[in-house]
């Protein structure tokens, strides 16, 4: 079995079309079927089936290419702890920020003052696919998640409505949903983790917001809310004082809602010291937090 053997059959594991996968690794056609069936023989059993144009995965498949997977891995590690051994440590780390974006100019200034060298490549939303890479995601879940070798919980923080400092609501120290039930909301799009925790609330509670205006950016609907263009529901903590002289925040009694923030990472990557350096800044970030 030859490496050339598994990155062909991980490509077409990933594409799932021999003619596309072929023109991707720059091969012709018959030489990528004669490589997979030549390693469908070394490994004794078919690991696709053709559904009508396309190769897919079966369980025998699936399962090896969870150890080629793997494999690539310890080889992407390998390379890494190599390069820390001669002193080239390798120095870019990826951050995945799901969540709490608002922090994210102060994490890197306090990045970069702890190590000028280190780079940082800053992704808005999750990771699609096992990197390979040094990595770290800050995300958020409604539920408490379990904490483990690979994840550490960074803060709990309630979430409340957020309103324009002159709504006639914003006398009151405490509201109930019937108070809101009917004002124009401001959202987040369906694929943002503060969203789908709301949602997750609303099923339970069994209510549906009067969502007037739907944005894909946080950045653009607390641009929004400062301009009282509508109300919302923002986390305390993590939103927190991006609008003090126009936004203030009530506690809805009969919806109390919450979110997790969660740092994680992915089990088999290797951790370099730049690695380690961001991680360590993160969850010391979010303890000064939570104390101040």
């Amino acid at each position: 079995m030859e490496l050339l053997q598994l990155q062909y059959f991980r490509e077409l594991a990933r594409n799932g079309h021999l003619s596309r996968t072929a023109e991707a690794l720059h091969i012709a056609q018959p030489s990528l079927s004669q490589t997979i069936k030549r390693l469908e023989s070394e490994v004794g059993v078919p690991l696709f089936d053709r559904v009508c144009n396309r190769i897919i995965l079966n369980d025998s498949g699936r399962t090896f290419l969870k150890y080629t997977d793997q494999i690539f891995a310890a080889l992407d590690h390998a390379a890494l702890e190599l390069e820390e051994i001669k002193g080239r440590e390798e120095k870019t780390v990826t951050l995945y920020i799901c969540s709490a974006s608002m922090f994210l100019p102060e994490i890197v200034r306090l990045i970069q003052q702890a190590d000028p060298e280190i780079r940082l490549r800053i992704f808005c939303k999750s990771p699609s696919e096992q990197s390979g890479s040094p990595a770290l995601c800050v995300t958020s879940s409604p539920m408490c998640p379990v904490e483990s070798s690979c994840s550490s919980l960074l803060l709990r923080e309630r979430i409340k409505a957020a309103l324009p400092a002159e709504h006639p609501l914003a006398v009151k120290e405490e509201l109930i949903w019937e108070d809101l039930k009917y004002e124009p909301f401001l959202s987040l799009d369906g694929e943002s983790d503060l969203t789908q925790a709301l949602n997750h609330f609303f099923c339970m509670k069994g209510i549906e917001p009067n969502t007037a205006i739907c944005a894909d950016s946080p950045s653009v609907m607390r641009e929004l809310l400062r301009l009282n263009l509508g109300i919302a529901f923002i986390p305390e903590y993590t939103w927190h004082g991006f609008a003090p002289d126009t936004v203030v925040l009530r506690t809805v009694r009969d919806l109390p809602m919450e979110r997790f923030l969660l740092l994680s990472w992915e089990k088999q990557v290797y951790q370099t010291h730049a690695w380690k350096t961001c991680r360590d800044i993160i969850a010391e970030y979010f303890l000064h937090l939570q104390r101040s």
